[in-house]
């Protein structure tokens, strides 16, 4: 509907994780640099952990397509209250193993067969398990046990579990000390910043051949960044909603007032709520005063 309005080529904050909208912000770039590191290590775990909607997934397809290029083969996974013999069979069949009704055991040893075959012609396997904050404790066992297979001293296997904080959490306690001793890399991914929420909108819709129409004003990143948090995935949400309003109401310009209204409409049609996080502004009318009330202290000082 707004893209031939605003002459915009694709929707620039649909809900699907695509690389090409790959934003570098500081934590995504750190968490990348750590994940790549985890790739020439060649062995053992890498975690990413962060809230919903912090980018996971997206930096997920942004490695593999980083790693294109070289011989890793890459499968992914995502868990969902997954216990050991289901953890087997679901990476069997992302691997296109047959598992005809096979034991735990006859599934482990099919997967090391395979993995010690690809091992042989020196191709790398990836596992990547999405919302691994779901596995159960004997699924994280039987993944630490996979990371035993090797041959001629190098692992045939390597593991990145992503998931949110809870998956953290969960491999402090004191039973995963087995586990936590083969992460060789782990990550935290944090909101973005006032800053950044700003870069990533303009980034985005620069990507899908944005001219400057709708204009949009300064202070509209004000109230995207309180009400978002600097979660992209609801900063997306957000946009969507707010170009899809200025469409509807045919203007070319997006400032306070149509800001404003698309937080409402969102709160009273989906029943979002703008994040309660320690030490936060949780109202965005007050929040919006501050910002102001800084902008006129910065302009009195020049």
């Amino acid at each position: 509907m707004y893209l031939n309005f605003y002459n915009l080529t694709a929707r620039p904050f649909k809900l699907t994780p695509d690389s090409r909208f790959f934003f570098p912000s500081q934590c995504q770039e750190k968490a990348l640099a750590y994940l790549l590191y985890g790739i020439e290590q060649g062995e053992g775990f890498v975690v990413i952990t962060g809230g919903v909607g912090h980018g996971k997934t997206t930096l997920i397809k942004r490695l593999s397509k980083e790693v294109k290029a070289q011989r890793i083969e890459v499968t992914r996974i995502a868990a969902a209250n997954m216990d050991a013999e289901s953890i087997l069979e679901l990476v069997c069949v992302s691997l296109d193993i047959p598992i005809d009704g096979k034991s735990r055991v006859g599934l482990f040893k099919a997967l090391e067969d395979y993995l010690l075959t690809r091992k042989s012609k020196n191709i790398r396997v990836l596992l990547v398990i999405d919302e691994a904050q779901t596995l159960t404790e004997e699924a994280l066992e039987e993944l630490r046990i996979l990371t035993n297979i090797e041959e001629g001293g190098k692992a045939a296997i390597q593991i990145f579990l992503v998931g949110q904080i809870e998956l953290r959490n969960t491999l402090l306690m004191p039973k995963f000390e087995h586990l936590r001793q083969r992460i060789i890399a782990s990550y935290n991914i944090e909101p973005l910043t006032r800053a950044e929420t700003e870069t990533y909108v303009m980034t985005r819709l620069k990507e899908v051949g944005w001219k400057n129409d709708p204009e949009i004003h300064s202070i509209v990143f004000d109230f995207v960044y309180e009400w978002t948090g600097g979660v992209p995935r609801r900063i997306n949400l957000l946009f969507d909603r707010l170009l899809l309003l200025g469409y509807v109401e045919d203007v070319h310009v997006l400032g306070e007032k149509q800001i404003e209204q698309a937080i409402r409409d969102m709160e009273k049609e989906l029943g979002h709520q703008k994040p309660n996080r320690r030490g936060r502004i949780t109202n965005v009318a007050v929040a919006t005063k501050l910002n102001k009330k800084n902008k006129r202290k910065r302009s009195a000082s020049r």
